[in-house]
């Protein structure tokens, strides 16, 4: 892949916005050279209807959205204004005429159907021409809403594109730094092998060892999983093994303590044991006992 050119293409953004500059000013320009050109015929008029000469000159030197939408709201009432006036000075010279007229104009009410008629009419197609510009007007605001959040985007683009090429080459410039002081560290050359064979490999072969490796993993995750299983058993085992061993433990101290308390008794006797002898007595008489019985039997 070629490298990016970033100061061209910085270059070419800024002498395309210099030769198509998108702003207030000049987008009003044609606006404003046009009312200087035509410049309106002095009338008597109400100071309410129209703008002074200061407004004026004020509203053509600072072109702001904020200006333009009280321009535009100014610009609203005075032709609000300014149609009352004319259709209060249009009935008043019609109702004039049909008095003084020669002969007197006068309207019968099929006349007034007719033209009530001919307003609903005007009406209508004056309604849809309204939501026609209407709509015209929303569409318009909506595509200068874009427009301006591109050309923010853009003025962002720029930049960015300014800034970050001088944090890439400082970046570089310090991986290689970084670099150099690692290489020296190991004894190595910067533009030298690296030691681990691992770093020479192709990307296939790395791909290769990674499948390998997670093959393991998964192997490993495997038996821990199956040893995770078989720990509960397993627990239980060992804790029987424990109550076991206590048993055992318990026996093996019980022996121990009588193997003592005997030997005791049998010092403190002159190396005789009553329970030995008690013992010899009682097996003496088991033998006794079964001779008789079998003595008996024989008889029989």
């Amino acid at each position: 892949m070629p490298p990016v050119d970033y100061s061209s293409t910085l270059a070419t953004l800024r002498a395309q916005q210099a030769a198509q500059p998108l702003s207030i000013l000049a987008l009003a320009e044609p606006i404003t050279s046009s009312q200087q050109q035509q410049p309106q015929p002095q009338a008597a008029s109400r100071p309410s209807d129209t703008l002074s000469a200061s407004e004026a000159d004020s509203s053509s030197l600072a072109l702001t959205p904020a200006t333009l939408a009280a321009d535009l709201t100014h610009y609203k009432d005075l032709f609000s204004k300014l149609r009352f006036s004319y259709l209060e000075q249009v009935t008043k010279e019609k109702y004039l005429r049909s008095i003084v007229g020669d002969p007197p104009l006068l309207v019968s009410h099929g006349d007034n159907l007719a033209l009530e008629q001919t307003l609903a009419t005007m009406k209508h197609d004056l309604k849809a021409k309204k939501e026609e510009v209407d709509a015209l007007v929303a569409a318009m605001e909506e595509r200068a809403r874009d427009v301006a959040q591109r050309y923010d985007a853009v003025q962002e683009g720029m930049d960015v594109l300014d800034r970050v090429p001088l944090e890439i080459e400082e970046l570089r410039r310090e991986v290689e730094r970084l670099g150099a002081e690692i290489a020296a560290r190991r004894g190595e050359r910067h533009d030298g092998p690296p030691s681990d064979p691992r770093m020479r490999m192709s990307l296939a072969e790395t791909e290769e060892a990674l499948a390998a490796q997670r093959a393991r993993n998964a192997e490993v995750d495997r038996m821990i999983a199956d040893l995770q299983d078989r720990m509960p058993a397993r627990v239980r085992d060992v804790e029987s093994m424990d109550r076991e061993l206590a048993e055992l433990e318990r026996r093996r101290n019980e022996a121990a303590r009588l193997a003592v308390e005997g030997r005791r008794r049998r010092e403190e006797q002159g190396g005789r044991d009553e329970m030995e002898e008690l013992g010899r007595w009682y097996r003496a008489s088991e033998g006794v006992m079964k001779g008789l019985m079998g003595v008996e039997g024989t008889v029989g």
